[in-house]
């Protein structure tokens, strides 16, 4: 703590020596080897045996056939041949591995995001490579999401993305950017057809000494801000019964029957006799600050992507960088290969935006990365008790 004459004050987490036990350095003096033996022990654990894998092919744990000069493996059952980044995130690579692993850290130690052409210059790769690499990781960040329902307070905010129009050259074209005059003659002004809604659930912790504000957000988009979704995002992810915070927006209106319901008029005051949804607008306003001071601009198909990643860190903002590295590596290593990023720089794109509970559908869920975890954890019990 920092002492005063008066009081003293309390050190952030983020300056104090516990948030940081890993450090850009120690990655980047690894070998190519060493490296290797770090990915095979995150993937499948037991980093004294490298032949114990479990074939990403027919999923039979066992030692397997390896050829030490390839650093390939041979199933004994399937009989086929596979890699470390075998139907990962990261197959079919073609850069090092040292790399991907700066390139996770570097987005886990950078609070506010990290641009693709940052990472090309600090680690020399090329600017299509650096961004291919940072999609996969938010991609998996995203296949992975804790879906888990939701309690207590909860504050809900949207938000609107991609909607400015480029200003006008000349003062005299200004009316060119406002919409026709209303019955009232009010003329408002015109967005791009870019225009998107973000939505922000925050659940605010409770008897957690460890983290105090919210600790789970889940984030979805839409075209607008209507009752619809959000009574639909509300009854799939909020428990019935608890305290809804938010403004007073009325779309919000239709949770009055199986929540209770508390509006702040943000006319009058952010929060008025303890009422506000100042967590959903803390997350809104960091991903305010992630679009237009880092990414600058982004693809409504990917845009919940972005939104997912900050959701992500904000959540676990009082783990050390050492414990996210291996966390957002294990999720890496345990997702199957995203075919949205394989030729991405060819043409192979998303084929369209995430909207309302598109977002939450079978295929936009990792279900084999939730079974590794299961599977992972029996192993682990296994060695423990051997």
């Amino acid at each position: 703590m920092y002492y005063t004459r008066k009081f003293a004050i309390a050190q952030h987490y983020l300056l104090s020596s516990k948030s940081k036990n890993i450090n850009l350095k120690d990655i980047l003096r690894l070998t190519e080897e060493d490296a290797f033996h770090l990915l095979k022990t995150h993937r499948w654990g037991n980093h004294n045996n490298v032949r114990d894998v479990c074939c990403p092919h027919c999923g039979i744990r066992h030692e397997a056939y390896f050829l030490p000069s390839r650093k390939r493996w041979c199933c004994k059952h399937c009989k086929r041949h596979f890699y470390i980044t075998t139907n990962t995130a990261f197959a079919f690579h073609k850069v090092d591995l040292v790399d991907i692993l700066a390139v996770i850290l570097m987005m886990v130690n950078s609070s506010k995001g990290i641009s693709a052409i940052d990472i090309s210059r600090h680690l020399n790769l090329n600017y299509k490579t650096a961004f291919v690499l940072c999609g996969k990781v938010r991609e998996a960040l995203f296949k992975t999401r804790d879906l888990s329902s939701l309690s207590g307070e909860i504050h809900e905010d949207g938000m609107w993305i991609n909607f400015t129009l480029r200003p006008t050259n000349f003062r005299k074209n200004n009316h060119k950017q406002r919409q026709q005059a209303d019955e009232k003659g009010r003329k408002y002004p015109k967005f791009r057809t870019t225009k998107r809604c973000l939505f922000a659930i925050t659940q605010r912790a409770a008897n957690d000494s460890n983290i105090s504000g919210a600790n789970r957000t889940i984030v979805a988009m839409d075209y607008t801000e209507n009752a619809d979704t959000v009574f639909a995002l509300n009854q799939r992810f909020v428990k019935a019964g608890s305290d809804i915070m938010c403004d007073e927006n009325p779309a919000y209106k239709s949770l009055d029957f199986h929540y209770t319901r508390w509006s702040v008029n943000h006319q009058e005051a952010y929060s008025a006799k303890g009422v506000n949804n100042n967590l959903a607008e803390s997350f809104n306003a960091r991903m305010r600050d992630l679009m237009r001071g880092t990414h600058h601009k982004t693809d409504n198909k990917y845009a919940l992507h972005y939104a997912n990643q900050a959701a992500f860190f904000s959540d676990n903002r009082r783990e050390s960088n050492g414990k996210l590295f291996e966390d957002v590596l294990k999720r890496c290593l345990w997702v199957l290969p995203f075919k949205e990023w394989v030729g991405y720089w060819q043409g192979n794109h998303r084929e369209g935006e995430l909207l309302g509970m598109k977002a939450f559908a079978p295929n936009e869920i990792s279900s084999h990365y939730f079974k590794r975890l299961e599977e992972q954890a029996a192993y682990d019990e296994i060695l423990m008790a051997a």
